[in-house]
């Protein structure tokens, strides 16, 4: 029964986005993810003749954590500045709580992924030599996942990627000393390569579908990775694809940690966790995770939904207007030709072109009201101007008068060539 209703609900979800039925296009990429999450418990289970995975109790702490384990990366996003979010809800209470349901999944994917890839029997004859690790060796790989996360925030316009590997060197390891059987550096003390082929198969698999998601989604993350900015895959570098790998390497040791430290169970575990250490551990959890999205919102959240109300120059009146032509939403308001728009609207020829130019503003490319003020007050009043704009000395421009993180110049860069694409559409459309 679950198998139909997943496909149901993610066939649903796909019809809303494409009818621009809120909340289902900011937060598409949860409206989606959870039903997948079904279908590959389900196919996994079929395939393999045993009982599901998503339903049992660890699975719980899987959930519970895995907002902690992703927020690691987003910390040393702060200083890396690899990807930013876009056209998230107003309300702090909403955009908090997506962005935890959101980044929930990431652990149950890796898990339900790796039993996937088992029940399709990849990688079941994954043998190989066995290896002696010796103690000095794991504690060279952490000192080596040390130095590669130093590298990668001390001078991260070279180093970024080598953030991707630095946890792994560093948990894996210690992951190891405590029960070997959980560590991935275990399996190939054991001469045992099946579950480590297995993650990075599924790392890869599921970096297709987060990415896929996430393209499609009003609420994103864009991606400002150094030297491929313009070389994108859905919103990754192609190359960055090869990081989705060694990630699920890295979350399933961090959490084969968790499970150490007695917070979270193992997915074959029956047992159950002492509430003492519950008590202890989520709160410290909760704090950590407190903190990191109060750093989102400074420094990695970079606008919100546009409204029509709100939109820089457009007085309640006119947007009362709008309202009454059936004009709610800002996105539709940006395709509309400007002449029709003036007579259903009863606005003058200039005040319609004014509405639409600043809309098509405002709604490229995570721009947002905010930031749509901040270019209307520097001059550039359409994507047109914007597209014909030297970033760098935007972005100077933008800075000179605002004390905000954001806009940073990787991402002015988006927006310029952006709004380079669409002036050339709608050129092009209008000379049809």
């Amino acid at each position: 029964m679950l198998l139909p209703l997943s496909l149901v609900a993610i066939v649903t979800a796909w019809v809303l986005l494409l009818l621009q039925v809120e909340p289902v296009p900011t937060w598409f990429y949860v409206f989606v993810w959870y039903p997948t999450l079904v279908l590959m418990d389900e196919f996994g289970s079929r395939l393999d003749g045993r009982e599901t995975m998503l339903w049992r109790r660890p699975m719980v702490y899987a959930f519970l954590w895995s907002p902690v384990v992703w927020f690691v990366f987003e910390v040393a996003n702060f200083r890396l500045n690899n990807w930013y979010y876009v056209f998230l809800p107003h309300a702090g209470w909403e955009r908090w709580l997506g962005i935890v349901l959101s980044f929930a999944t990431v652990v149950p994917a890796v898990l339900l992924a790796e039993r996937l890839m088992d029940a399709a029997g990849l990688f079941r004859r994954g043998k190989g030599p066995k290896i002696v690790i010796r103690t000095w060796e794991l504690w060279f790989a952490v000192a080596a996942g040390i130095g590669m996360g130093v590298l990668a925030l001390t001078i991260p316009q070279l180093f970024f990627p080598l953030i991707w590997g630095s946890v792994f060197l560093i948990v894996d390891p210690l992951v190891y000393f405590k029960q070997p059987s959980l560590s991935l550096l275990g399996d190939i003390a054991r001469g045992y390569w099946g579950r480590i082929g297995r993650l990075m198969a599924g790392g890869l698999l599921i970096g297709l579908l987060w990415e896929s998601y996430n393209y499609w989604a009003r609420g994103k993350w864009i991606y400002t990775v150094p030297w491929l900015e313009e070389l994108k895959l859905f919103e990754m570098p192609p190359f960055g694809f090869g990081g989705f790998p060694v990630f699920t390497l890295e979350a399933w040791s961090m959490y084969a940690a968790f499970c150490l430290l007695g917070v979270a169970l193992q997915t074959n575990a029956v047992a159950r966790i002492p509430t003492k250490r519950l008590a202890i551990g989520i709160p410290i959890g909760v704090v950590f995770c407190v903190f990191v999205l109060l750093g989102m919102e400074k420094r990695t959240i970079s606008s919100y939904v546009p409204r029509i109300a709100g939109l820089p120059g457009v007085t309640q009146r006119t947007a009362a207007a709008l309202e009454g032509t059936g004009i709610w939403d800002i996105f539709d308001l940006t395709e509309i030709n400007p002449d029709q728009l003036a007579i259903e609207a009863g606005l003058t020829s200039a005040q319609a072109t004014r509405v639409t130019d600043v809309a098509q503003l405002a709604t490229l490319r995570g721009i947002g009201n905010a930031h749509a003020q901040t270019l209307l007050d520097l001059g550039i009043n359409s994507i047109c101007q914007l597209s014909q704009s030297d970033p760098a000395s935007l972005h100077t421009d933008i800075k000179r008068n605002s004390e905000r993180i954001r806009p940073s110049d990787a991402e002015v860069r988006v927006w310029v060539r952006a709004a380079g694409r669409d002036c050339a559409r709608r050129l092009d459309l209008s000379q049809r």
